[in-house]
Formats: C-alpha cells, sequence, structure tokens
C-alpha cells in the first residue's frame, strides 16, 4: 500500500541525525462512536426486527452490531522528544443469516467495515524520565469505509426501511490530532515496555466514493465519518545512540 510505505520512509527519516533515536511501537483496542454510521446500524436492526416479527416468516438474521471497538497501531520515532507517528486501525461489523416465507428464501447479510491511517508530527514530553511520558501529535489521515449488502426482500412486506444492496468503497480524508500520556518499564538498557492512554480527533466529513457522498439512509445530508476516540494499548519503547 502506498501509504504505508510513505510511512516507513518516514518512519526511517530520522536516522543518522547523530542523536539518541527512540523507536516505539504498539497494539491498542481503539474506541469512536460513529454516530452517523450507527444511527443507519439502527435502521437495520428495525428492518430486521420487523421482518422477524411476520406471522409467516421464519429463520433468523442476528442484530447488526453497532461499530464500536476496534483494533489498531502505531509506530513512531523522535529524536530529542520531536519526530513522526504513524497510526492506523479497523473497525468491522455485520451480520449473515436467511428468512423463509412462503417456501421461499431471502438471504440477507451485511459488512461495514472502516480502515484508517494517520502520518503526524509528534512531540514527547518526559514527565519522569523513561518512566511516564505526555505526548501530542497533529498531521493527516485517511479513511476508507467498505460496504457490502444483499437485502432484497418482497416489497409487499411494507419493510419500514431497505438497506441498499451491492458493495462500494467511500473514501475521506482530513486532519488528526492526538494527546497522549504513557507509562513506561525498564527492562534492559534501550528496552521498555508500557502501557499508553490516549485521544483522538479526526473528524473527517463525509466519504465520497467517485465524486458520490455517503448516504446510506438516503435523507440527503450524507453520514459522516468521525473516528475521533479513545485508545489504550500496550508499547515497546527502543532506544539507540547514533
Amino acid at each position: 500500500m502506498v501509504k504505508r510505505a510513505l510511512a516507513l520512509v518516514l518512519l526511517l527519516g530520522g536516522v543518522g541525525l547523530g542523536a539518541t533515536l527512540e523507536v516505539g511501537s504498539g497494539a491498542q483496542a481503539v474506541l469512536s462512536y460513529f454516530s452517523d454510521l450507527n444511527g443507519f446500524v439502527a435502521l437495520v436492526n428495525q428492518t430486521i426486527d420487523f421482518v422477524q416479527g411476520q406471522p409467516d416468516v421464519s429463520g433468523e438474521v442476528p442484530a447488526l452490531g453497532e461499530l464500536r471497538l476496534g483494533t489498531g497501531l502505531a509506530l513512531g520515532e523522535a529524536l530529542g522528544g520531536v519526530g513522526f507517528k504513524a497510526a492506523m486501525a479497523t473497525w468491522e461489523t455485520g451480520t449473515s443469516g436467511e428468512w423463509s416465507s412462503d417456501g421461499s428464501q431471502y438471504p440477507a447479510s451485511l459488512s461495514l467495515k472502516v480502515e484508517f491511517l494517520a502520518l503526524s508530527l509528534q512531540a514527547a514530553f518526559p514527565v519522569v524520565p523513561q518512566a511516564f511520558t505526555v505526548g501530542l501529535s497533529g498531521g493527516w489521515g485517511w479513511a476508507n469505509f467498505e460496504y457490502a449488502s444483499t437485502f432484497s426482500l418482497p416489497s409487499d412486506w411494507s419493510i419500514p426501511f431497505q438497506p441498499p444492496s451491492g458493495n462500494a468503497v467511500w473514501r475521506a480524508a482530513g486532519p488528526v490530532g492526538e494527546v497522549y500520556a504513557r507509562v513506561a518499564l525498564p527492562l534492559l538498557p534501550g528496552l521498555s515496555v508500557g502501557v499508553e492512554a490516549g485521544l483522538r480527533l479526526a473528524a473527517l466529513g463525509v466519504p465520497s466514493s467517485g465524486g458520490t457522498p455517503l448516504d446510506l439512509d438516503s435523507d440527503g445530508r450524507g453520514e459522516r465519518l468521525d473516528l475521533s476516540g479513545m485508545w489504550l494499548g500496550i508499547c515497546v519503547l527502543l532506544s539507540f545512540g547514533l
């Protein structure tokens, strides 16, 4: 992926500048709220409840879970507390099943996936050297929203909301800012492990696909892709004398 390759170039950019290079990586649990997309999820679940409440319908399609908790990865380097950072995260949810009515089968499936990449400049401020650090970063983020759905149902069921069928990818980009706090435990000279908690602001607006804005509920307003939220993770920190 071109963006990840660019991230690697940036992360290696500080090598050879004649200072102590600090390199960190971490795995994260990432919580975001996706209020617009989860509004669509609520509409889908209303349709599922309506269909399964009909007396002549059998079978089950589980409720679609909200987009909330995702997984993330962060890579960074700093020279004298200033450097580059790349952060990636993924959120996804889905459901599938089949209904039967009057001898006919109606398969239904829907999946939502959000992928995120941000490249940032970061600054770290040791409060207790090698033990407690606070930091901040600012940069640019890109996100893909992947949608896949098969939801063809009879028109005479008077369904309150019909999720659109088909596959598509919408994209958005915009500024990203983060603040974090990290507690680290030295294990060996130049090697520490720690726990990090942070807050991300990443309201990327309404994504588009081929110039068409995302509007799954067809209300004319579009669904915003807001990846703002919190993360909690573990990290490994390395220090090198250059």
